[in-house]
């Protein structure tokens, strides 16, 4: 793995750690929560500069049906992070508090319903580069070899964290979120902040997961199309 490439895997993990900390602004209060915002949407400016090429090239070449997902969830994940900054503004208690901006109940209602947007978005975002996460892992822990008991391992890991994923995107109401179905987000201060975390933590791989294996369908069908068309 090139350094270009690393400094965006590693800008794509930071930004999945600042959302799912973000979503939990009742714990970080106002203040925080606002900086990490600006800090996501800094960092996403800095990853969008890097994929430059990728926006010039959307006009050349052919388009598959895995290049489509791919543009499609990118373009979405761009408007999802621009309408969140602009909500976010209008909204501002601090940061942008000068600008003396009054969003009220629409901004309100904007913000909640892109930043589940978002969560979703980059988890899928994360599951497409998932595997080549997982080699720049294998380079890095120098697991050269093939071992079948390590790979058994992880993917009963991950059948067990999506399966805990289902179950906690629906406890969760994510779906009625997505939706906005409510307008308001409401805290349960009874609950413990490590079973928030957890529980999104459980969602977010869901979407990994769901997302990597579409992605290796996607890609052999293509191998079959090529080798049918050759």
């Amino acid at each position: 793995m090139n350094t270009k490439a690393l400094y965006k895997l590693i800008i794509d993990l930071i930004m999945t750690v600042l959302i799912l900390i973000a979503m939990a602004c009742r714990l970080t209060g106002t203040t925080i929560h606002e900086l990490l915002g600006v800090s996501l949407f800094v960092l996403f400016a800095i990853h969008n500069i890097l994929n430059w090429r990728w926006y010039k090239s959307l006009l050349k070449g052919r388009y598959n049906t895995l290049r489509i997902f791919h543009t499609v969830v990118n373009l979405l994940l761009l408007i999802t992070i621009l309408a969140l900054l602009l909500s976010g503004v209008m909204l501002s208690r601090t940061v942008f508090a000068f600008l003396n901006l009054n969003g009220g109940l629409f901004a309100r209602k904007l913000h909640m319903l892109f930043t589940y947007w978002g969560f979703i978005l980059i988890s899928v975002h994360l599951g497409m580069h998932w595997g080549m996460i997982m080699d720049a892992v294998r380079k890095k822990a120098k697991l050269t070899s093939a071992n079948r008991s390590r790979t058994l391992a992880l993917q009963i890991m991950a059948v067990l964290l999506a399966l805990y994923g289902v179950y906690a995107f629906f406890s969760r109401e994510i779906g009625a979120k997505l939706i906005l179905y409510y307008t308001f987000d409401f805290w349960n201060y009874d609950q413990s902040p490590a079973i928030f975390f957890v529980d999104y933590l459980s969602i977010m791989g869901l979407c990994v997961c769901v997302t990597y294996y579409t992605v290796k369908l996607l890609q052999r069908n293509s191998a079959k199309n090529i080798l049918l068309h050759s």
